[in-house]
This record gives C-alpha cells, structure tokens and sequence, in this order.
C-alpha cells in the first residue's frame, strides 16, 4: 500500500504531503476551502465579507491554500477571482486532496441529511458542516509530521513490527514512537498488539471511519517514484 522508500526522493514527497495537510489543517482554511467548493469562485472581498474575516486574514490564507497547489487565481481586470481547483493534473496529489475533501465535506451527517449545496457554506456553519469539518481536522492530521509518515511507510508491508525495532530502525526515542502512534491508532491507521512481553504495532487500512480511509489511500498512493507536482 505505502511505497517504502525512504531515500532523498522520498523524503521530498513525504515533505510535499505534509505541507499540503498542515495547509489543510486550520480551521479558518477549512471554512474557505469549504465556501470555495461549494461556489464557482470568489474574490477575496467576497470571501471576507461572506465568512466574516478580515481582508487581511483571508488574504494571507489564501496565499498559503495558492503555495499548496489548493486553489487557482483568475484575474479579470483589476479583481481576482479565486477556485477551489489545483493548477496540477488530476493524479497530482493536492488535486487527490481536492476531490477527498469535496466528497468528505458533501457527504451525508449521521442523520443521512446532505447541505443545501452552495448556500450551506455562506450560512454560518451547520452542525453537519461543524462535523465534516472535524472529521477532515482529525484525519489529516495524522500526516503532518514528517516521523509519522516514516512510521506509515516502514509498517507498509502490514506485517507486525516490535517498537524496540522500530525505535532502532527509525532512530527515534521510545517516546517519540509512542506518542506518534497514539495519534495513528486514534485514527485508525495503526494496531497494536502484545505478544510475549513484546508490543507489536501494524497497519490499518481500515482508518476510523471512510473519510480517513480514504485519506490513507490518497498519501500511499503518493511516493518516491511519482513526480513531485503538489
């Protein structure tokens, strides 16, 4: 599932993806992102005005969802318009977190209620809009650090690991692996087990709910041999 490499090229796409996720990891983006998906575009004055941000806040967001490869700036005369598209391919991989979060954020609450389409992102949030927001911060989440990703790649062939190994293997401290791995099972993309005195840890392909399964697929799917586009 992951590719298990952990060579110079694959350090810089593992950084690659935890830029694009720490992006994605702030609530203020979320709800841009969130409005943008759900409109044609918008300049910055009518995102401000329609999320109830400062010009400036919103300007400096948007710069940071344009680094990522998030959205696209269209200029027409003297305003510039801003979508929720990747200037990538479609494989590229914030083109992939593009279309994850479309499908997370349009996705049916627990009630089995969809929004109202574009005017539920102009409205202050809903409660639906309030969970598919936490359930995109607690996914993506698990892949903003460079060390968790490492742990990913190296448990990729699905066969339990002791963490004395992997303490060794990934030259971290005990401690390091146990709070990144607390943070992966909470997620759902890691097991552990005991086995003779010894903890055993192992991938999940399962993530803690389809959202984050997904996610996981999307990152594994993103390695060292696919060329390094956002």
């Amino acid at each position: 599932m992951f590719n298990h490499a952990m060579g110079p090229e694959g350090d810089e796409m593992d950084e690659v993806i935890v830029r694009v996720l720490r992006t994605v990891a702030c609530r203020a983006r979320l709800r841009l992102l969130s409005h943008l998906l759900g409109t044609r575009e918008a300049t910055p004055s009518q995102l401000a005005q329609a999320l109830g941000m400062s010009l400036d806040l919103v300007s400096a967001h948007l710069a940071r969802l344009t680094g990522a490869g998030l959205i696209t700036r269209r200029r027409s005369g003297l305003r510039c318009f801003c979508i929720a598209r990747s200037p990538y391919r479609d494989t590229a991989f914030s083109s992939q977190v593009l279309a994850w979060l479309r499908e997370t954020l349009s996705a049916p609450s627990r009630a089995g209620q969809r929004p109202s389409g574009a005017s539920a992102t102009r409205e202050a949030p809903t409660a639906r809009l309030l969970e598919a927001h936490a359930t995109v911060f607690h996914a993506v989440t698990a892949f903003t650090n460079l060390r968790r990703l490492q742990i990913l790649r190296r448990l990729a062939d699905g066969e339990p690991a002791a963490g004395a190994a992997l303490v060794r293997e990934l030259r971290m401290s005990g401690a390091a692996l146990c709070r990144h791995m607390r943070k992966l099972a909470r997620r759902g993309y890691i097991r552990s087990t005991s086995r003779k005195g010894k903890r055993l840890y192992q991938l999940s392909r399962d993530g803690a709910t389809p959202s984050h399964a997904r996610l996981l697929t999307i990152v594994a799917a993103h390695g060292p041999e696919r060329e390094l586009h956002t």
